[in-house]
Protein backbone atom coordinates (compact mmCIF):
# COMPACT_ATOMS: atom_id res chain seq x y z
CA UNK A 1 0.00 0.00 0.00
CA UNK A 2 1.03 2.97 -1.02
CA UNK A 3 1.06 6.75 1.33
CA UNK A 4 -1.39 9.18 -0.14
CA UNK A 5 -0.62 12.58 -0.14
CA UNK A 6 -2.24 15.31 1.78
CA UNK A 7 -4.11 16.50 -1.29
CA UNK A 8 -5.69 13.07 -1.98
CA UNK A 9 -6.64 12.83 2.10
CA UNK A 10 -8.42 15.87 1.61
CA UNK A 11 -10.31 14.71 -1.56
CA UNK A 12 -11.25 11.34 0.18
CA UNK A 13 -12.61 12.70 3.00
CA UNK A 14 -14.41 14.99 1.88
CA UNK A 15 -15.49 12.52 -1.17
CA UNK A 16 -16.57 10.09 2.14
CA UNK A 17 -18.33 12.93 3.71
CA UNK A 18 -20.91 13.03 0.72
CA UNK A 19 -19.76 15.77 -1.24
CA UNK A 20 -19.55 15.87 -4.95
CA UNK A 21 -16.47 16.38 -6.87
CA UNK A 22 -17.86 19.99 -8.19
CA UNK A 23 -18.44 20.50 -4.50
CA UNK A 24 -15.07 19.29 -3.47
CA UNK A 25 -13.55 21.03 -5.69
CA UNK A 26 -14.79 24.69 -4.66
CA UNK A 27 -14.25 23.71 -1.16
CA UNK A 28 -10.03 23.53 -2.35
CA UNK A 29 -10.19 25.84 -5.19
CA UNK A 30 -8.88 23.80 -7.54
CA UNK A 31 -10.37 22.34 -10.81
CA UNK A 32 -13.58 19.56 -11.08
CA UNK A 33 -11.51 16.78 -13.19
CA UNK A 34 -8.63 17.89 -10.97
CA UNK A 35 -10.58 16.60 -7.89
CA UNK A 36 -11.39 13.42 -10.51
CA UNK A 37 -7.72 13.20 -10.77
CA UNK A 38 -7.04 12.85 -7.70
CA UNK A 39 -9.55 10.14 -6.53
CA UNK A 40 -8.78 7.90 -9.00
CA UNK A 41 -5.01 8.31 -8.68
CA UNK A 42 -5.98 6.99 -4.73
CA UNK A 43 -7.87 4.19 -6.33
CA UNK A 44 -4.76 2.87 -8.09
CA UNK A 45 -2.66 3.28 -5.12
CA UNK A 46 -5.22 1.62 -2.45
CA UNK A 47 -8.47 0.31 -3.39
CA UNK A 48 -9.60 -0.41 0.29
CA UNK A 49 -9.71 2.80 1.22
CA UNK A 50 -12.33 3.90 -2.02
CA UNK A 51 -14.59 1.34 -0.54
CA UNK A 52 -14.30 2.27 2.96
CA UNK A 53 -15.18 5.78 1.63
CA UNK A 54 -18.28 5.08 -0.40
CA UNK A 55 -19.71 3.24 2.57
CA UNK A 56 -18.57 6.39 4.44
CA UNK A 57 -20.51 8.45 2.11
CA UNK A 58 -23.56 6.58 1.96
CA UNK A 59 -24.00 7.15 5.98
CA UNK A 60 -23.06 10.80 5.72
CA UNK A 61 -25.74 11.11 2.92
CA UNK A 62 -28.18 9.80 5.19
CA UNK A 63 -27.43 11.39 8.47
CA UNK A 64 -27.47 14.99 6.31
CA UNK A 65 -30.69 14.33 4.94
CA UNK A 66 -31.84 14.10 8.35
CA UNK A 67 -30.34 17.45 9.38
CA UNK A 68 -31.59 19.15 6.21
CA UNK A 69 -35.40 17.62 7.19
CA UNK A 70 -34.96 19.37 10.63
CA UNK A 71 -33.69 22.44 9.70
CA UNK A 72 -36.43 22.73 6.94
CA UNK A 73 -39.24 21.44 9.25
CA UNK A 74 -38.01 24.32 12.08
CA UNK A 75 -38.07 26.81 9.47
CA UNK A 76 -41.26 26.34 8.51
CA UNK A 77 -42.59 26.16 12.05
CA UNK A 78 -40.56 29.08 12.62
CA UNK A 79 -42.72 31.00 9.56
CA UNK A 80 -45.64 29.37 10.94
CA UNK A 81 -45.71 31.52 14.48
CA UNK A 82 -44.48 34.71 12.98
CA UNK A 83 -47.73 34.45 10.24
CA UNK A 84 -50.04 32.84 13.55
CA UNK A 85 -48.68 35.86 16.01
CA UNK A 86 -48.30 38.45 13.52
CA UNK A 87 -45.33 39.68 14.62
CA UNK A 88 -44.51 42.97 12.28
CA UNK A 89 -40.93 43.63 13.40
CA UNK A 90 -40.19 39.68 12.11
CA UNK A 91 -39.16 38.70 8.82
CA UNK A 92 -40.18 34.91 6.96
CA UNK A 93 -37.29 32.76 6.75
CA UNK A 94 -36.67 31.39 3.41
CA UNK A 95 -36.00 27.90 3.11
CA UNK A 96 -34.15 27.79 0.02
CA UNK A 97 -31.67 30.07 1.90
CA UNK A 98 -31.53 28.33 5.53
CA UNK A 99 -30.69 25.09 3.24
CA UNK A 100 -27.79 26.99 1.46
CA UNK A 101 -26.73 28.34 4.55
CA UNK A 102 -26.65 24.68 5.94
CA UNK A 103 -25.16 23.57 2.79
CA UNK A 104 -22.32 25.71 3.63
CA UNK A 105 -21.68 25.28 7.37
CA UNK A 106 -21.45 21.44 6.05
CA UNK A 107 -18.83 22.17 3.26
CA UNK A 108 -16.61 24.18 6.43
CA UNK A 109 -17.37 21.36 8.89
CA UNK A 110 -15.53 19.01 6.42
CA UNK A 111 -13.06 21.34 5.71
CA UNK A 112 -12.40 21.35 9.61
CA UNK A 113 -12.56 17.64 9.62
CA UNK A 114 -9.99 16.93 6.82
CA UNK A 115 -7.11 18.94 8.24
CA UNK A 116 -7.94 17.33 11.95
CA UNK A 117 -8.12 14.00 10.44
CA UNK A 118 -4.65 14.01 8.12
CA UNK A 119 -2.96 15.86 10.52
CA UNK A 120 -3.97 12.64 13.03
CA UNK A 121 -2.96 9.75 10.45
CA UNK A 122 0.39 12.05 10.14
CA UNK A 123 0.96 11.72 13.63
CA UNK A 124 -0.32 7.78 13.50
CA UNK A 125 2.32 7.03 10.90
CA UNK A 126 5.13 8.63 12.39
CA UNK A 127 4.57 7.00 15.58
CA UNK A 128 4.22 3.49 13.54
CA UNK A 129 7.49 4.44 11.82
CA UNK A 130 9.52 5.65 15.49
CA UNK A 131 8.66 2.19 17.02
CA UNK A 132 10.33 0.30 13.54
CA UNK A 133 13.45 2.09 14.31
CA UNK A 134 13.51 1.82 17.90
CA UNK A 135 12.86 -1.61 17.87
Amino acid sequence: MKTITKREFQIMALYSKGLKFKEIAQCLNIAERTAINYFMRVKEKDKGRITRAKQSRAINKQSYIVRLKEVIHDTKKYNRDIKRNRYTFLKEISIKNQSKGMRLNYFDECLLFTHKSYNAMKLKSLKKCNTKVNT
